[in-house]
């Protein structure tokens, strides 16, 4: 279940249904807060972003995300084992990771975002315009680790 929620935090909030002004220490259990933190220091040396590009992205204006942030969207996909090997989400396996109380949000933004998002052979890109398109769809859903 910590799995699951792990991946819907990480995909709809990128994954995650968290308000933008609500601190995920103060509602997620403390295993999943560490499995998140190791991912996010895994994909922070990874990619080369920093925690203050996260906050700017986190904010509710629009923001140009860097090569090193469109990088780190796509090493948490990575992570939480939701792309294929061409580094595409995989719909199905993000809709079936993420609790079914949630399924009425992660419908609306994975059919929204799936016929939205323009292809591109960069799986950094892909990333950033799936996480592009939740933050627009879902804002109060929408929180990246």
């Amino acid at each position: 279940m910590l799995k699951m929620l792990a991946v819907f935090l990480a995909v709809l909030t990128s994954l995650t249904v968290l308000a933008v002004d609500v601190q995920p220490s103060t509602i997620l259990p403390s295993e999943l807060l560490a499995q998140m933190s190791w991912f996010h220091a895994v994909c922070l040396r990874e990619s080369g972003t920093s925690d203050d590009q996260i906050a700017q992205f986190n904010q509710p204006e629009p923001v140009e995300a860097s090569r090193e942030l469109q990088c780190y969207m796509h090493c948490m996909f990575r992570m939480h084992n939701v792309t294929r090997p061409d580094g595409d989400i995989d719909l199905i396996d993000v809709y079936h990771a993420i609790p079914k109380k949630f399924n009425s949000i992660a419908l609306k933004v994975l059919f929204k975002c799936h016929k939205s998002v323009v292809a591109s052979e960069d799986p950094c890109e892909r990333a950033y315009a799936h996480h592009q398109c939740w933050k627009e769809t879902e804002p109060q859903h929408y929180y990246l680790f």
